[in-house]
């Protein structure tokens, strides 16, 4: 395990909302997790937490655009359910900024749902990020077997941007019913809309999703108004598929 001091640096270099959210037991383990990746593309160890039922993991990656939809991708193809999530940005000296996500996950068997991740598990999710994000994996579209066929209708979604303390609109909030795979189509859309998500939040409450994305333009600016609207429009879409058919047939 890393010493007290390495743990304590490791913390200093992470937002103060995540030194906020995490102990030094939870700091130290992932530091640990950060410190095992070394030059490997990701890394992906469990930690215990008692917060939220559900495994709990965190990934370690090269931050880049697009990143949490490739880690949510690569948790739909290992068959694993979000129940809640959080991403941080930490900068590491000389190196490029490093992704921390942590996800507390299930199995999305119900069969399974009681059942701990093993540690075999584990590696199959961290093989399977690593090939995606190396291009050796293709990644598994968003099919029938990740859309019910029922899905939340726009009154039962919703999308909107937040002020920030600092009187921009830079945070989007998503509030819906819960799907399997719907972390993944979100940040897909985002994705596709050309947006870096800087920081998240995921919540699963009674089958309602509670998710806001701290976003950005690629390049690092403010989301502007007219840009708000096309990428709240997006994420409606990608939500519910009968506001997608009626969006391509206006096209």
């Amino acid at each position: 395990m890393p010493t007290e001091d390495a743990v304590r640096l490791f913390a200093s270099s992470l937002p103060e909302s995540y030194r906020r959210n995490f102990d030094l037991g939870a700091i130290a383990q992932h530091s640990r997790i950060a410190l095992a990746r070394e030059s490997a593309p990701a890394n992906v160890g469990t930690f215990f937490s008692g917060r939220v039922s559900g495994d709990a993991i965190c990934v370690v990656a090269d931050d880049r655009p697009g990143l949490l939809a490739t880690i949510s991708a690569a948790l739909v193809m290992c068959g694993l359910d979000v129940i809640e999530a959080e991403a941080y940005t930490r900068s590491v000296d000389d190196r490029h900024p490093e992704a921390l996500d942590v996800f507390w996950v299930r199995h999305e068997s119900v069969e399974k749902r009681k059942q701990r991740l093993t540690r075999e598990e584990v590696a199959q999710l961290t093989q399977t990020l690593i090939g995606l994000l190396e291009g050796k994996l293709e990644r598994r579209r968003l099919g029938d077997s990740t859309r019910p066929s029922t899905t939340p209708s726009a009154s039962e979604t919703v999308v909107r941007f937040i002020e920030n303390a600092d009187g921009d609109f830079s945070t989007l909030e998503v509030e819906t019913g819960d799907r399997s795979g719907l972390l993944l189509a979100l940040s897909q859309a985002l994705f596709q809309q050309r947006v870096q998500i800087i920081g998240s939040q995921v919540k699963t409450v009674k089958n309602r999703v509670y998710d806001r994305f701290h976003i950005t333009e690629f390049d690092g600016s403010a989301i502007g108004p007219a840009r708000r609207l096309e990428i709240q429009v997006a994420v409606l879409s990608a939500i519910d598929p009968v506001i997608e058919r009626q969006r391509a047939s206006a096209l």
